[in-house]
């Protein structure tokens, strides 16, 4: 589910506020070193071949109208990777992340599989024990130490919908309500470290263009 994010957005406004140049030893000298390539991210968890696989549910887009009447309603394909799909269905995530809550529909020949379609997206930071204590990291971009929680980050899409909703008021759920409904239930439970969001969005494709007459 590719979507371009800016990563260490607070650090790159600094470096281009420091006209590139910081002092030695300071985190902002990590983040050049980081920029130029003398450092490098190190990667402790690298996903299998088949949990990178990625398959597909189909759901209600936010962003275009929803027909009142079931068979009319044009469902879209939400790609998931396998790794992030058996995380929410096992414990502790399966009881906040269930296929109605989550709006999930199996695909078929009638769901629409748009390459300019990003769905919206939880980002959910699992910790590996809700009791764990933090632990100290070396940074490889800022060459700083921080603490942080061991665990795991896992990308869930969503669509429009709420479980127990009448089935006629569907069309008049917003994408904020459902957020708000998923990301209050996964932070009751003890695990769960953090909850971001990305908006769902429809990209424009490219124009055909012509020469002039």
């Amino acid at each position: 589910m590719p979507r371009r994010r800016q990563r260490f957005s607070n650090l790159e406004r600094q470096f281009r506020d420091a006209g590139g140049v910081a002092e030695s030893g300071s985190r902002l000298a990590g983040y050049i070193k980081f920029k130029k390539g003398e450092t490098r991210i190190k990667v402790d968890k690298n996903l299998t071949a088949a949990q990178r696989k990625r398959f597909a549910f189909a759901i209600l887009p936010f962003n275009i109208e929803v027909a009142t009447a079931e068979a009319e309603r044009i469902r879209y394909a939400a790609p998931i990777t396998q790794y992030s799909h058996s995380a929410r269905i096992t414990a502790p995530l399966s009881a906040a992340l269930s296929d109605a809550k989550l709006g999930y529909e199996d695909v078929d020949e009638t769901t629409m599989q748009a390459g300019n379609f990003f769905p919206a997206l939880l980002r959910i930071f699992v910790k590996d024990n809700a009791n764990g204590a933090l632990t100290t990291k070396l940074s490889a971009v800022t060459g700083k130490n921080y603490k942080t929680y061991e665990g795991k980050n896992y990308s869930i899409p969503f669509g429009r919908t709420i479980t127990g909703i009448a089935n006629a008021n569907i069309v008049s759920v917003s994408e904020e309500t459902v957020r708000k409904n998923l990301t209050s239930a996964l932070k009751e439970i003890a695990q769960v470290g953090s909850v971001s969001y990305d908006p769902e969005v429809f990209r424009s494709g490219s124009t055909i263009l012509a020469s002039p007459a």
